[in-house]
């Protein structure tokens, strides 16, 4: 199995899923970096074969699952992954207040996909955020 390297990332971005107040809502929203899910809003526009570090942050838990881009795990708070973060993923779970940084590998197609909050409800609320492989 192959293994990436932080050497192999060609940018850092950071993805903070949260439940907040946001203006033209009554009650609080999920959101992702502080926005409601648009359409179209692209989070980040990626090459195609090339590898990014994504840092994932919350304050609730989460399993994070990014379409069509599998990444390894490369550290949880400051230190290790965890023993089931081996291996390729498409999705990590996410617990409150942890930060998880994960190496993306973009290959295959460009086109526009989504990162997403697998729990159910959060789906729901369209908890999720574009992203275009160019």
């Amino acid at each position: 199995m192959e293994t990436l390297r932080r050497a192999q990332s060609a940018t850092t971005r950071q993805f903070d899923f949260r439940r907040m107040s946001v203006d033209g809502y009554d009650e609080q929203v999920w959101t992702i970096n502080g926005q409601v899910f648009s359409p179209t809003t692209i989070l980040a526009r990626p090459r195609l074969d090339t590898v990014e570090l994504w840092r994932f942050t919350s304050d609730f838990h989460h399993p994070i699952h990014t379409h069509l881009a599998h990444f390894q795990v490369v550290g949880r708070d400051g230190g290790s992954p965890d023993p089931a973060d081996a291996g390729w993923k498409d999705v990590v779970d996410l617990r409150p207040y942890e930060v998880v940084e994960v190496l993306v590998r973009f290959r295959g197609y460009r086109g526009r996909y989504v990162l997403r909050c697998h729990h159910l409800e959060h789906e729901d609320m369209a908890m999720m955020a574009n992203f275009q492989v160019t």
